[in-house]
């Protein structure tokens, strides 16, 4: 059985022996390869953690999955009707425009009911918020993210696609350190 074992390993370092080496002199194509590995990281984990695809308050589609593995993640579920949530959102939306560049990304989950799905949009443009707002009336995003329905209730995903926190309520001063944690994981 060892002889055996013993075969294998030497045949699997043979096999690796004889892969041709990257090209060596055009910057492009050497990158090429780690920019492939990079996206297939992407989807890897995007593959992991569970998606939604929702309509934005201005009528674009966002998907999920298409920003797992190349973002961090922000998820802010709120509602027109949540003090708190409108409080969070310009401390979100400001987060949002500084660290954009360096690979942050916040999306606000509304779970505005239809009833009241119609005061969204002029709730975001009242706030100012030029982050990406969906609308979540049929609770897809919060059957996934959100289940107890808290509100505000911020979901952090990591480059990874890993969630690395989950937590309901705003309290002032709580941006500070939801900014400081962002900011870790944009540096990894």
């Amino acid at each position: 059985m060892r002889a055996h074992l013993t075969s294998l390993f030497i045949a699997a370092l043979v096999g690796c022996a004889s892969t041709p080496p990257a090209p060596a002199g055009d910057g492009d194509a050497a990158k090429a390869p780690v920019a492939d590995a990079a996206k297939a990281a992407g989807k890897a984990a995007a593959a992991k953690i569970p998606d939604f695809t929702l309509e934005t308050v201005d009528g674009e589609r966002f998907t999920l999955s298409e920003h797992v593995g190349q973002e961090v993640i922000v998820m802010s579920f709120w509602a027109t009707w949540c003090q708190p949530c409108l409080a969070e959102l310009p401390h979100l939306d400001a987060l949002y425009q500084q660290e954009k560049d360096n690979g942050l990304l916040v999306v606000a989950v509304s779970m505005d009911e239809p009833t009241s799905q119609a005061e969204v949009a002029p709730t975001v443009a009242r706030l100012g918020l030029t982050m990406p707002v969906v609308l979540d009336t049929e609770q897809r995003a919060v059957a996934l993210y959100n289940r107890s329905r808290n509100a505000p209730m911020t979901v952090v995903i990591d480059k990874g696609g890993q969630v690395v926190r989950a937590s309901a309520g705003y309290n002032p001063g709580d941006e500070e350190h939801l900014a400081e944690e962002v900011r870790g994981l944009l540096a990894q």
